[in-house]
């Protein structure tokens, strides 16, 4: 059974989801380590509030890749599998990371407070066995991440450069 409908390259609507949570991403990771190095309040407001806006566009980006279909991916078999491989990795982190993050706030009793919009209530009372569990997923997950967004940048600069096929194309659109 396929999982999305192939197509010749990604609908404007999903290559601008990419990008925008893309920059929602590295924006959030920029705030958390600013956040470590000079401990602003602000920053980790808007850390986990950019982390929020990464998970729910991610997750609508898989939403609209089963509706507006995706691009093969190109190359041997062998290419294909580890593209798509990475990829459902790449995608669980990104998806893992805030609810991890999320989780810590929660367990901490902690409201999480989404740009001042919205908020979601913590937990009554602090659980640190959980908390714990979950900082220890979300710092692993954040190492993992780093590998894999550096494979994903440096496939696609493969690709484009080395192989010079359509992969980064199809993502950006007509770049001629």
């Amino acid at each position: 059974m396929k999982t999305w409908i192939p197509v010749k390259e990604f609908s404007l609507t999903n290559r601008i989801v990419h990008h925008v949570s893309a920059v929602a991403f590295i924006i959030a990771l920029g705030l958390m380590i600013y956040d470590q190095y000079y401990g602003s309040s602000d920053a980790m407001f808007l850390h986990q509030s950019f982390g929020m806006v990464a998970f729910f566009l991610y997750f609508g980006r898989i939403v609209l890749m089963s509706w507006f279909g995706k691009p093969e991916a190109l190359g041997t078999q062998f290419e294909k599998f580890i593209a798509h491989m990475a990829h459902m990795a790449l995608y669980g982190i990104l998806l893992f990371m805030p609810l991890t993050g999320l989780l810590i706030n929660l367990s901490r009793a902690k409201e999480t407070v989404i740009f001042g919009l919205f908020t979601i209530p913590g937990f009554e009372e602090r659980n640190m066995g959980m908390y714990t569990m979950a900082l220890d997923a979300h710092s692993f997950l954040e190492y993992v991440c780093y590998l894999l967004l550096a494979a994903h940048i440096g496939a696609s600069f493969f690709h484009h450069y080395i192989l010079k096929d359509e992969t980064l194309k199809r993502m950006w659109g007509k770049m001629d």
